[in-house]
């Protein structure tokens, strides 16, 4: 890690140094960052602008702190990217429709080259989450199972540009996904699409997989009613609140979702 001529620098500036340097490859994930006081020697800076910018960073998800220990550098995710988007969603007051549009272009393909790619260990993963989500005795843990199950596809695309784009668009997934499983006409109507999406993954029959996956995730426009045009905003985030408290971080819940 390597600081400036000895200038102090502005806050901005101290902020885009020390992504330069997380980002560049100086510290690997898991690694401990030098201490406040530390850094506010090495920028010339005061302990309280490196504090600041240490927030930043925790913000952006390049780091997590430790109480009493430090800053540790984060293992990069897809979910990082979902910050940012979810944020610009709502913004922009995104619909399910919208949402189920982009969601045909990205999980088609995701399936055609899942059944075309799948190792061993990636079937078994997807049966896994299938079986969990069998067993299910809630919403929360089916839609827990179902988010999953969808990532491992994407996953087994061996793509991860693809892999990196659903992780991005996860939340909004979910919450569509808690309206879905909530309700018991949509649920039974959509569930056994998992079993024969993963068979055609498992036979390799790419094109039956992604007509499978098209079926299913279309479901939304023939049984949401009106909801299928309202801001996913009004009938997601109001239902996970009343799922898991407002306490809860959504995106923790997905987070731990798709580490299992």
């Amino acid at each position: 890690m390597s600081a400036g001529s000895g200038i102090p620098l502005s806050r901005e500036q101290l902020l885009e140094s020390l992504t330069n340097t997380l980002l560049g490859g100086d510290f690997k994930p898991g690694e401990r960052l030098p201490s406040e006081r530390a850094l506010s020697e090495l920028y010339s800076v005061s302990r309280p602008v490196v504090r600041e910018a240490m927030q930043r960073l925790r913000e952006r998800g390049l780091i997590h702190v430790a109480p009493g220990s430090g800053a540790y550098l984060k293992e990069s995710s897809a979910l990082d990217w979902a910050r940012s988007l979810d944020a610009v969603g709502r913004h922009r007051a995104a619909t399910t429709r919208q949402l189920v549009e982009a969601r045909v272009m990205l999980e088609d393909q995701a399936a055609l080259l899942a059944a075309e790619r799948a190792t061993p260990e990636d079937l078994k993963n997807l049966e896994r989450a299938l079986a969990a989500f069998d067993a299910a005795g809630n919403v929360i843990d089916r839609a827990r199972c179902d988010i999953a199950f969808h990532a491992l596809i994407a996953k087994a695309s061996h793509n991860p540009v693809i892999e990196m784009m659903f992780g991005a668009i996860a939340p909004l997934v979910f919450e569509v996904m808690l309206r879905s499983l909530d309700d018991p006409v949509v649920m039974s109507t959509g569930a056994p699409l998992h079993v024969l999406a993963l068979d055609a993954i498992r036979e390799g029959d790419g094109a039956r997989a992604s007509e499978i996956m098209h079926q299913h995730i279309n479901l939304a426009a023939t049984m949401f009613g009106p909801d299928f045009d309202a801001q996913i905003d009004s009938i997601g985030r109001h239902k996970s609140d009343s799922l898991f408290g407002k306490d809860v971080a959504l995106e923790d819940v997905i987070a731990a979702a798709l580490a299992e």
